[in-house]
């Protein structure tokens, strides 16, 4: 089982560019085949150092997440450095890389933890501390 999360959030990646493209050409996103990785009941968790972090349930949430985030954003990539499978979920270190509507660059390393039901994402959110992910997976104490 762990090495099947391990490809289904590596196809979460490996996919993203296609669904941002959508996103940028202002497609409908509400039937694209990248949000067929999402579990119906999926959550999308803001990090909490986000000033007024929201949490995101079901597929039509994520969608609005993706949405918003493509209006405040011109370009946005992630990268994943490293995937790790935990007890408790996949830990993966992201370079999140983007240019703002303002044409702002923005990077940052972002640690991601998803959580998987099915063979679909079921939860997922990021942390700036790779030690507090690292825990939330079960790979650190």
């Amino acid at each position: 089982m762990s090495q099947e999360n391990l490809e289904i959030v590596q196809r979460l990646f490996d996919s993203w560019p296609g669904f941002h493209d959508a996103l940028a050409q202002g497609t409908d996103i509400s039937s694209h085949p990248w949000l067929s990785l999402w579990h119906p009941d999926c959550v999308l968790e803001e990090m909490a150092a986000i000033p007024d972090a929201a949490t995101y349930h079901g597929r039509a949430e994520i969608t609005r997440y993706f949405q918003q985030l493509g209006d405040a954003f011109d370009e946005i990539g992630y990268v994943p450095l490293e995937i790790i499978v935990g007890a408790d979920g996949v830990f993966v270190a992201t370079e999140m890389s983007g240019r703002s509507q303002a044409g702002v660059d923005v990077q940052m390393r972002v640690f991601q933890v998803f959580r998987l039901r099915d063979g679909m994402v079921l939860f997922v959110t990021g942390y700036l501390d790779p030690v507090e992910a690292l825990k939330a997976v079960g790979l650190e104490e």
